[in-house]
């Protein structure tokens, strides 16, 4: 087993294992969307991984279609994060970046091209992350788009994260997730930027997957708090906040 395809099944099992530990709360209506955040993540991890996308997409067609439900349920993925981290940081101008008319004109414009740089490829059999057809440029351009969103929505978030991560009026516990959540987002747009420019190898595969490593270990660590506080009479006055990314 290479590092890269561990790191890989790393993710799927450490976001499928979040998600299920979140289906009690979601069940009783608390904080469904992490829930639902959880899900995709694992499902476009899980695609990533041949075992999975081998399986799936030919119920799809064998047209590569998985990979496509891939890409938009990292889009969802990170709308998901933007929103629920911009509240629980308390950065306004984060979510107005996310959802209000610049972004959600990235986000339409990104959506848009990507279905057409897909249907414009020659994909025709099914290729688990389409490396068959990385000599095409159609195939490329599909691949950057399908970075530039988490990218931007990383960048809108990480900082207030990573600035939570030092603030002491906060219980470390939830430092050190926001640090985790943060530098995983800070990942997600080094790694973007970096694959613009030049070939990554091995850490086109390690990055990402590291990312998600990092955001859904910090996600953990600020729920697992949060639920051993619940548990004790006296509450941090900041916790609250919290109550939006757990």
């Amino acid at each position: 087993m290479t590092v890269g395809f561990a790191v890989q099944v790393s993710a799927f099992v450490l976001s499928s294992l979040f998600a299920l530990f979140r289906l009690p709360d979601a069940v009783r209506g608390r904080n469904r969307s992490i829930f639902f955040c959880m899900v995709l993540i694992a499902v476009s991890t899980g695609l990533s991984l041949p075992v999975f996308y081998e399986f799936i997409d030919p119920l799809l067609g064998g047209m590569n279609l998985a990979n496509l439900l891939l890409r938009y349920s990292l889009y969802g993925v990170f709308v998901i994060l933007g929103l629920r981290g911009a509240a629980a940081f308390g950065a306004e101008w984060s979510r107005r970046l996310i959802v209000g008319p610049v972004g959600l004109v990235v986000l339409g414009v990104i959506a848009v091209l990507t279905a057409g740089f897909f249907a414009a490829s020659d994909i025709p059999e099914t290729s688990t992350g389409l490396l068959d057809y990385g000599d095409q440029v159609t195939v490329e351009v599909y691949g950057m788009l399908g970075r530039l969103y988490p990218a931007y929505v990383a960048a809108c978030v990480c900082a207030p994260a990573l600035a939570a991560a030092r603030n002491p009026r906060y219980r470390t516990p939830h430092r050190l997730g926001s640090g985790l959540f943060g530098t995983g987002l800070a990942v997600v747009v080094a790694f973007t930027a970096m694959a613009l420019v030049m070939d990554l190898g091995v850490f086109m595969v390690l990055l990402p997957f590291s990312a998600v490593i990092l955001v859904v270990s910090g996600l953990a660590v600020m729920w697992i708090s949060n639920r051993l506080q619940l548990r004790r009479p006296k509450r941090s006055p900041l916790a609250d906040r919290y109550e939006n990314v757990k």
